[in-house]
């Protein structure tokens, strides 16, 4: 029940980032565009990469015999990957450390995710 919870949070965390992104709502322009100085190309690509994500992980969920652990490891690596960027640039752009708290959150939540799958 706790897989359940936590890849559900993650999947609807990641996937309306990237539904956003795709769509190029207002928040995600001012996350992406204005806050990660990421071009309108970027921030499409990475919501594709966000929505994907967000698919496996919902996949791995309901039919964990069809995606295989290592593919739910892949894609939760590519998303440690992003939110580890998604600080980088947050701390070289000098943002206050309360927009930090999203991708930390994210972070952590990722890597319970992670160690319940082991």
């Amino acid at each position: 029940m706790f897989t359940w919870i936590i890849g559900i949070a993650i999947a609807a965390w990641i996937g309306a980032m990237g539904i956003g992104a795709l769509m190029r709502t207002a928040s995600a322009q001012a996350w992406f565009g204005d806050m990660l100085k990421q071009s309108p190309n970027l921030m499409k690509i990475q919501g594709i990469g966000f929505a994907f994500i967000a698919l496996i992980i919902l996949m791995n969920l309901i039919f964990p015999a069809v995606v295989a652990a290592q593919t739910i490891k892949w894609a939760l690596v590519g998303v440690i990957a992003s939110q580890l960027s998604t600080l980088f640039m947050q701390l070289r752009g000098g943002v206050s450390r309360k927009a930090m708290l999203g991708p930390i959150v994210l972070l952590i939540v990722t890597a319970v995710f992670w160690s319940i799958l082991e």
